[in-house]
């Protein structure tokens, strides 16, 4: 993943994820592969300061598509759904001292894909190798504390399939175009090192509490981040 600072107001963000799967049970073999890559444009166009507080505004776009070939008639164990995407997000962020709270919400429209069968069941037969994928709406809540070096915030996020999903049906392995909705609690830290201000620690979790035809999965996770400066300073400027 890289982010790449245009403005103080503008951002440019590119992910590439590499995914492995596994069961820890069974028969089935897991995956493993480069997912799908994913360009995001993040934009401030507010920001204003009254006393000890900070309100900001952000839009983002953003498209995906997949890069390599997996399959996605593979669930629980594919590494994604091929699905092509354009998502358009809004946050707003509240800051008083060092306590902050934003809300965003977006929407996904998410294109067709083909499947390695020309026959399938959803709620009736289709004597086709293209599935519909549903279209859904994400909305972020988070509160936490924030300063030049330390974050950390408890997060809200609930997944919503619009119309289109379906359930998995009796006997049958998880389909692409399920309704997968889905409520996430949990914790998320990032600190930035005092000494090597340049490298950042992250890590967190997060817990399913709700949800329809998605796994009750709990999820650990942490990573680097590590800022370079491309901007040259002349030995005058403070």
């Amino acid at each position: 993943m890289g982010n790449y600072a245009v403005s103080d107001k503008l951002n440019v963000i590119l992910n590439l994820p590499y995914i492995e799967t596994n069961a820890s049970a069974g028969s089935m073999g897991g995956q493993n592969g480069l997912q799908d890559i994913a360009l995001t444009v993040k934009y401030m166009p507010f920001r204003k300061i009254r006393g000890k507080s900070i309100y900001s505004l952000f839009a983002l776009g953003s498209f995906s598509a997949p890069v390599s070939n997996y399959p996605a008639d593979y669930l629980p164990l594919s590494i994604g759904l091929r699905s092509k995407t354009a998502a358009l997000r809004l946050m707003s962020d509240y800051q008083r001292d060092r306590f902050f709270s934003s809300l965003s919400g977006s929407y996904v429209k998410r294109a067709n894909i083909e499947i390695d069968r020309n026959v399938y069941y959803t709620t009736k037969m289709y004597y086709t190798s293209e599935v519909t994928m549903p279209d859904a709406i994400s909305v972020n809540l988070r509160i936490g504390y924030r300063t030049s070096n330390l974050i950390v915030e408890a997060i809200l996020d609930n997944w919503v399939t619009q119309s289109g999903g379906f359930d998995i049906t009796t006997n049958n392995m998880p389909f692409p175009s399920n309704t997968m909705n889905t409520v996430k609690i949990g914790l998320n830290s990032k600190y930035t090192l005092k000494k090597a201000s340049a490298l950042s620690i992250n890590g967190g979790c997060n817990f399913v509490t709700d949800g329809r035809n998605i796994g009750q999965s709990s999820t650990f996770y942490s990573g680097l981040l590590y800022v370079v400066n491309f901007k040259k300073h002349s030995q005058n400027e403070k």
